[in-house]
Parts: structure tokens; sequence; C-alpha cells
């Protein structure tokens, strides 16, 4: 009866009598139209997608998650009244689901309507309390309790079951003049998708969690940017610490103690107060914090209305020096990042002597030199060690006790997985498999590393000789590096190489690259070879598998290493921040000859030298009136929106260009208060034009909407003559 069930299963299917969509039978001809779209949306062929899915529809307009796919094809589409009526109903079909309504918020969000968006959050939590995505976009959604609706504030307390009487009425958000704050707000971010640390997020880990110890002074505070606010909101030091050291234990992210800690720590958030930052307040970036376009106009904003010293933590310049390791959106943002940052940080913490001396040679290249003094150096040194699991875990992965050399990166091109693996090849044809222990590669998934995948693919050999793991807890890594022969670490740049320290910390021998900060790292502790070379790299493996040479180098390391440890770092850290003078006059744009400098996104990477090609405006804004940036330029709205520079050149006319609206667009614009209103009529764009002083001067052009849709798209100097 069985094998007939199963001849017949296959003949339906085969003839497709009984067709399905997401589980749900459907009809044949509801089936064909739904193939159809589904072939369409892989073709990103969004509006023919629709098309389809709206044929089905009109035959079975019960099918919900249809509905859903329909408002995602027609978003894509760009047909937003479309799609906000398909995910509408969506979510009428069921009242239980949560997903429509966050969709309708993103939507929301992205029209940058905040009010409507976090009212779509409230309603999907009012569906599913649980929903993680909901609380954490309605989090970003909140301003500050004195500003935000009544009804809405009412409405967030009850689907985040919180007590309005356990509020701190005395919660003001004041931050004593001469305090230490760190921003970890790219790491709550990272929180937000996965939750075992990279490299970056583990030193963010490590040095907050020594800065959370009562013992460490000062005391620094600990905040998160909230681009709904357009501030910084103040993180419980309790929630902080348990998420922190619940993402160490482990890559499951639906465990339920990390997802309830994550909410906890979400919940705090929403309630919490705008931090009001007095003066001389040191912030300290952990991180870079460039997904949100307006975060370094705000720090421009606190620098000058609040004499905040603002210092970031510089990793490394990577995607400004080597674009091609990585993928071109990114290179794109990063060079956006670094431009806006050298005019809005006081300072810089550098990890490295080689990432000093690369952001002082590239501040000259983008005519915006920084001071040496200004980039002090911390040193990530560190003591990795962590309390390992039992050395039996090495056997659920096929591996022996000194059976295996060690290689812990994430798979992408930079880190040089392809020199590592022909290396290993060479010592197989020459020394013979048998006696070649095998390569095991620890790290995240990465990209740009389909190479690699195809070498494993092609030659057998080197599937016998690698071993790939992902996702792999930190009592887990301590045992692997306990139990290694040594570690490798072609990597072709670094900003200081935190596998380095890590494996000098279980007293290992890494053989290593002799480039960029790398011999920092690894200083007369390590064997170095020539990243290029796969038989330089081959032939210094060959050397640490003599039993007698890596023994020495293994005695070199337990008589004279000795890592820092991490409340020495974070206190390095601090105290180096501290030391670094306000800079605001210094770090405003200095426009010296003609030149256009635009406001709108660039969609260009320049050709790999780092070194920017077409001037950019962003640095130039001013004020809280700002929205983000788009393709076309830079929305203002309300009475806070500038242009300040420093002007030392000859005479010359400044041109502010606005784009072209459906409607009539008015606005006022005038220099250090002199304004004058301005007009344009429906679909032409408006230039304001004003003569610049002949001897140098900071200047403040403000601009203030009067009517209609107001976005700068470039600044533009001209001569005299056009003046």
């Amino acid at each position: 009866m069985q094998s007939i069930k199963s001849w017949w299963g296959g003949i339906s299917a085969g003839l497709r009598l009984h067709p399905k969509s997401n589980g749900v039978r459907v009809r044949r001809a509801t089936a064909a139209y739904i193939r159809t779209g589904n072939i369409a949306r892989g073709r990103q062929d969004w509006s023919r997608a629709a098309s389809a899915y709206r044929r089905a529809l009109e035959r079975e307009p019960h099918l919900q998650h249809l509905w859903v796919q329909l408002g995602h094809m027609e978003k894509e589409a760009g047909e937003i009244d479309r799609a906000a009526d398909a995910y509408q109903e969506a979510a009428r079909l069921r009242p239980d689901d949560a997903e429509p309504l966050i969709q309708l918020g993103h939507m929301a969000k992205a029209w940058r309507q905040p009010a409507e968006a976090a009212g779509h959050f409230v309603a999907a939590l009012q569906r599913n309390r649980a929903n993680l995505q909901a609380t954490s976009e309605l989090v970003r959604l909140m301003p500050d309790r004195d500003e935000v609706d009544p009804g809405l504030w009412i409405a967030v307390l009850d689907v985040l079951e919180i007590d309005p009487a356990d509020l701190q009425s005395d919660d003001t958000g004041h931050v004593p003049a001469g305090a230490v704050v760190l921003d970890v707000t790219d790491l709550l971010a990272f929180f937000g998708q996965r939750r075992l640390p990279t490299g970056i997020q583990r030193v963010q880990i490590e040095v907050s969690l020594a800065c959370l110890e009562p013992r460490f002074e000062p005391q620094p505070m600990f905040c998160v940017y909230a681009s709904a606010r357009r501030g910084w909101i103040r993180l419980s030091h309790d929630h902080f610490d348990a998420l922190c050291r619940l993402a160490r234990q482990s890559d499951d992210i639906t465990d339920p103690d990390w997802t309830r800690q994550l909410d906890r720590m979400y919940r705090s958030i929403a309630v919490a107060r705008t931090i009001r930052f007095s003066p001389d307040t040191v912030l300290i970036n952990l991180g870079t914090s460039w997904s949100d376009r307006n975060y370094l106009l705000d720090v421009r904003t606190i620098r000058a209305r609040d004499a905040v010293v603002y210092v970031p933590l510089v990793f490394d310049l990577i995607p400004l020096i080597g674009p091609r390791w990585f993928i071109h959106s990114l290179v794109r943002d990063y060079r956006a990042w670094f431009g806006s940052l050298l005019h809005s940080a006081d300072g810089c913490l550098a990890i490295s002597e080689a990432t000093r001396e690369d952001l002082l040679r590239k501040s000259v290249e983008w005519k915006v030199p920084v001071p040496r003094g200004a980039v002090p150096v911390v040193r990530l040194d560190g003591d990795f060690r962590q309390a390992a699991a039992g050395v039996e875990v090495l056997q659920g992965y096929g591996l022996n006790a000194q059976g295996y050399v060690l290689f812990v990166s994430t798979l992408e091109p930079r880190k040089n997985h392809q020199g590592a693996f022909e290396a290993w090849l060479t010592l197989a044809n020459t020394l013979g498999e048998a006696a070649v222990p095998r390569l095991v590669c620890v790290g995240g998934r990465g990209w740009l590393n389909e190479h690699l995948h195809q070498m494993l693919r092609d030659r057998p050999a080197l599937r016998r000789l690698v071993l790939i793991l992902h996702g792999i807890p930190d009592d887990t890594l301590a045992t692997l590096y306990q139990h290694c022969l040594f570690a490798l670490y072609p990597s072709f740049y670094e900003g200081w190489g935190l596998p380095v320290s890590e494996a000098l910390s279980y007293g290992k021998v890494p053989a290593i690259s002799h480039v960029s900060s790398l011999p920092e790292a690894g200083g007369s502790f390590a064997r170095y070879f020539d990243p290029y070379a796969a038989t330089d790299i081959a032939e210094t493996v060959r050397t640490l598998l003599d039993a007698d040479t890596r023994e020495q180098a293994e005695a070199a390391i337990r008589q004279a290493y000795v890592p820092r440890t991490w409340h020495h770092i974070a206190e390095d850290m601090v105290a180096q921040a501290r030391g670094v003078p306000s800079r605001v006059q210094d770090t405003l744009p200095c426009l010296v000859d003609a030149g256009c400098w635009t406001l709108a996104l660039s969609s260009q990477t320049g050709d790999g030298d780092g070194v920017p090609h077409a001037e950019q405006g962003e640095a130039l804004r001013h004020g809280r009136g700002w929205l983000s940036p788009g393709m076309t330029g830079c929305r203002v709205v309300g009475e806070d929106a500038a242009l300040c520079l420093r002007w030392t050149g000859p005479r010359a006319a400044i041109h502010i260009h606005f784009a072209a609206s459906p409607g009539i667009v008015s606005v006022k614009a005038g220099i250090d208060g002199a304004l004058q209103e301005y007009r344009a009529e429906p679909g032409v764009a408006l230039v304001v034009s004003m003569v610049l002083p002949e001897a140098p001067a900071t200047l403040r052009i403000a601009i203030v909407p009067i009517a209609g849709e107001v976005v700068v798209e470039k600044v533009v100097v001209t001569p005299a003559a056009h003046a």
C-alpha cells in the first residue's frame, strides 16, 4: 500500500494534480500564475511578478501569503500605494500574523513617516508581543518621552509591558561634565542580527566588560545612537553586561536566554531618556557607526553645541587601501564615512602604529590632514584566553590533539585562504599527505570566496587536508588553540591581527605575513613569510613542523610574552582619548577655490586608489534640520539647518542648487543671519547665489524652508567673474 501511495504521489506531483503554494492547496490555473510570478521574481522583474500574483489572487483571494509576496513585488516596483494595499489585505486575512504590519512599518520608515511606522510596529506587537524584529524597530523610532505623542506612549508601554510606575522620574539623561561615554551602537546592531562575536566585536566586548567592572575608574557610561531622536540613549549596565557575556557562549540566536536578554535591552532603550551632554564629555566610539547617514552630522552638532570631544576607535583603513578585497557597496559606504569622519572627529584612537600611519597619510591625500598628536595608539595585545571545553570536543570534528594547524579568520579575499590552500598542496606534494597536518579554518562565511570552494571541489587532496568550521563558540575555540601545532595567518593586510595575539595568548607560535601591522602583533615570537608567495608560506610551515624548532619557539613565548589585561587596555584607551583636545574649528571643511560639492549619495567607488574623485558635501551640513541624504540630494525641514565652512580663497560666489519640485519651492537662505527669501515655480530648479568674502572667514549659511519640498543637490563655488 505504501508503495502505491508513493507511486501515485509521484504521478500527482508530475502532473500537478494537487498543486500547493506555501503548503496551501491551490487550483492549477492559480498555480500556473504563481509559477510565472516566481520566475519573474527570480529575474528581478518586479512588475511582471506583481502582475502574475495579482492574476492568481483574482482567482483565489484568500491566499494570505501571496498578498504578502504581492506587497513585496509592488514595493520593489515602486508602486507604494499598491504595496500598502496588499500588505493591509494580508493583515486583514490573518489577524494573528505580525509580518504584514512589520512590512508596512518598514515602508513608512523609508518614507520618513516615523509616527506612522511606530504605529504599525505597535500593531505588530499587539499581535505577537514576542516579535523581536518589531520590538527593535519600534525602539529605533521612539522619540524621547517628553516629545512622544501621549497616545503612542501609552500604546508602547502596553505592548512592551512596562509599568509607568517603574520609570525613573528623576532620570533627566544629564551627563556630568568631563564624563567618558562609550558608544556601542555597532555592537548592539550586530547583536540584532548575529550573536557570536568576530574580531572587532570581540574587542568591543572585552573592552566593555573591563569598563563595566566596579573597580574601573572613571566609570564610563554606555550609549547607542538613535536616528529617530537624533541623539544618544544611555544603556543599562546590567542589561548590557549580561548581553556581552551571553554573546560569547554560542551562535544560537534562537536561544531563549539570548532572546529574552535582547528583549530586555530593547525595552529599556525604548523608555530611556535621550542623553544631554555637558561640556568636555569624551565620546569614544568603539565601532564605526556608518550605517546611519546622519550619525556624524549629529556628532558635529554636539561638538559645536555641547563642547563634546569625539574620538572613535579606528581598526583599519583597508577598504581605502585595498578596495579589491571588498564588495563595491562596502567600499562606497566606507569612503563616504571616512570623508565625513575627517570633518567630524577631534581625533582617533588607532589600534597600531601601522594604522596610525595609514590614517595620517590618507588624511593628507584627502586634503584634511590630521595632526599626529590627535591619533594616539592603543595596542590590542590583549589576553584572549578563555575557559576551554574538554579535549573531547576535537573528536566531534574528527581532529586529534597536535594533529592540525589553526587558521582563524572570516573567509574573505584579504585573509588569503587561497595562499594557505596552495601552500598545503605544495607540502602534500613534497612531504606526502600523511606527513602534512590538517589545516583547520575557523571563521565566518564571509564574501567573494567562491574560488575557495571551487578549489576544494576540484582538488580531492585539498578536501582531505582542509577542514572549514563556522559558528565556533569561545570555549571550543580555546580548545582548538590549546591543542593545535601552531597558528597560521597569511593575511594580505591588517589593522592589528587579533588571531596573532590570540595564538600568543595560548602559547602557540603564529606563522604570519610580514606586512602592515602584523610584525607589531607578532614581534620576535612569530615566524614570517611573504603572503604573495605560496612557496614561502609552505617553507615557513615546513620549518615549524619540526618539533625541536617549534618547542624552542614556544619556550620563548612562555618566557617573554606577556599580554596585557583588558582592564589595562581599557584604561589606556580612556586615558588616550581624554588627552585628545577639541578641534571643532580645525575640522570644518575648508574651501579654498572653485569647485562642486554634492550632497547626494555617491554611487561610485572610485578607481581603487582611495582618493576622492568627486568632492563630498556631506560634511558641510550642520544642524538637526537635515534629513538623511538620498540619491538626488538632502532634504531640509525646520529651522535648524546650515552649511558651515571655512573660506580662505579669493573673491568668489557660492551657489546652492535645490532640486526641482512638483510644487512651488520657497526657501530663506543667507550668510551669518542675513536671510533672504527665494522662490521657484513648479518643475523649476532653484539656485541661490551669494558672494563670498574676500578675506578668510568661518561662515554659517542658514537654510530655512518656507514652502514645498526643499532638497539641496549640491554646492558650487565659482570665481569672481561669475559672482
